[in-house]
């Protein structure tokens, strides 16, 4: 098997988490559907279309939101695999200002996570995603309890940073339950993907 550099599993890695980005947002945001009485207005199509404009804005900004701690963990991992040291997670954590007191220990228990299985990925040989997976796992068990020890702290993150989210309430839980429900779910299909 020839191995990668770490740069080249990086970037594995990475657009493995954006193409997960991408399908979280589109199970997430609801998207627009006309009436069939629109289709044969012109004038009211031209609404329809600047609100299917807006969901596409709205997939794109919640995957570039999304991963932007995602990324970050990711280069702590590269740094401490590159450097043989230890990840830097309070280095991260000073970056976030507004990030409230009470969510600050489920941030970093998180992105701790985060980072430690990007370190685990990165550390393992292999060519492709599921390579290296499979290398740094070894057992479709092993991975699985790493999903669900990640998605259980992400939920415990978001659930910490609801009381201080803008928006309806009921809206904003929302959210968070199809947000926990796709990510576990995507979850799973990445685990059968990579162990079948």
């Amino acid at each position: 098997m020839n191995d990668l550099s770490l740069e080249e599993k990086k970037i594995l890695v990475l657009d493995n988490e954006e193409a997960l980005a991408r399908k979280m947002a589109l199970q997430v945001l609801d998207k627009p559907s006309p009436p069939i009485w629109m289709i044969f207005i012109p004038v009211f199509f031209v609404f329809f279309a600047q609100k299917m404009n807006q969901y596409k804005k709205g997939l794109q900004d919640f995957t570039e939101n999304y991963m932007i701690s995602r990324r970050w963990a990711l280069d702590a991992a590269r740094d401490a695999v590159a450097g043989g040291t230890e990840l830097a997670i309070d280095e991260i954590l000073s970056r976030v200002k507004d990030l409230p007191e009470a969510a600050r220990p489920m941030y970093r228990q998180w992105l701790h996570l985060q980072a430690e299985h990007y370190r685990q990925l990165l550390a393992a040989p292999g060519n492709s995603y599921p390579a290296l997976v499979r290398a740094g796992y070894r057992k479709k068990a092993n991975y699985l309890l790493l999903c669900d020890r990640l998605g259980k702290a992400e939920d415990a993150l978001n659930r910490a940073l609801l009381p201080d989210m803008e928006g309806q309430h009921q809206d904003v839980h929302q959210i968070v339950e199809a947000m926990a429900q796709a990510s576990m779910q995507l979850r799973r299909q990445d685990i059968e993907g990579v162990f079948s």
